[in-house]
């Protein structure tokens, strides 16, 4: 997964734009008289361009909206709820992991917007291999002991959305569920809702959240075109949900991963 982790490191930014501009300052080593050298100037102004652009609340606002699709018209009876992993704190020196705000926003919405009667299957695995605990025992773990509510699964082999989707599945199905509702953020739900039902579960989508929190008032008017670190990470967010989307349409779902 480390090797995964670099390579959608490379097509995303900061990173791109960043050894776009190294990439031009190697240009302009090169004699003013060859060709290259002179693509050295353009190449650090569209890189410096970019990053900037992709830093502004205008662009990631703009781009979080393309994820925003029609919502699955699943009419069936929903039979489990499903809520998906998205990582954990880790103190190496203290021996120590937490569930990560994101995971833990969506293990609240889950506990107050999923229907309570339903059994409830957490997704997630370890990523990394320095990780200890499952994300799906992290969350099972806040679940039963913080919010009181019984986990009747745990899918704790996955580390990708394409593996969430069809680890899940196959532990539904020899339960007898076929439709589920699924609990994960908005941006993440276009392409996680996609593949839990190319793996052939119907899916009532419960999202974290809305694209209406995209612009916060204190990002208005100039600040709305001037960089931020906020706003360049949800840029990085929503395109690599983007490219995901992409790859996921392109691309078999994987085979079932056992720990």
């Amino acid at each position: 997964m480390e090797l995964h982790t670099i390579l959608t490191a490379l097509v995303l930014p900061p990173l791109a734009p960043l050894l776009g501009m190294v990439l031009a300052f190697v240009f302009w080593c090169f004699p003013d008289s060859s060709p290259v050298a002179k693509l050295s100037l353009p190449l650090a102004m569209l890189s410096f361009a970019t990053l900037w652009v992709c830093a502004t609340p205008a662009f990631s606002g703009w781009l979080g909206t393309q994820l925003v699709g029609e919502r699955p018209g699943n009419q069936s009876v929903p039979q489990a709820v499903v809520v998906l992993g998205a990582g954990r704190y880790r103190d190496a020196e203290a021996d120590s992991e937490r569930l990560s705000a994101t995971s833990l926003e969506r293990v609240a919405w889950a506990a107050r917007h999923a229907p309570t009667e339903l059994p409830l299957l957490v997704s997630g695995g370890r990523v990394y291999a320095s990780e200890q605990a499952s994300e799906a025992d992290l969350m099972a773990g806040f679940i039963q002991n913080v919010l009181q509510r019984p986990v009747t699964w745990r899918e704790n082999c996955s580390r990708t959305t394409a593996e969430n989707a069809v680890n899940s599945a196959r532990i539904l199905h020899d339960s007898g569920v076929e439709s589920v509702v699924l609990v994960t953020h908005w941006w993440h739900m276009p392409r996680a809702a996609k593949a839990f039902a190319r793996a052939g579960l119907q899916v009532q989508p419960e999202s974290v959240g809305s694209a209406g929190e995209l612009l916060p008032r204190a990002q208005e008017g100039l600040l709305y075109w001037l960089p931020s670190a906020a706003a360049l990470l949800r840029t990085q967010v929503y395109w690599r949900e983007l490219l995901g989307s992409l790859w996921y349409y392109w691309t078999p779902l994987p085979p079932g991963r056992s720990c």
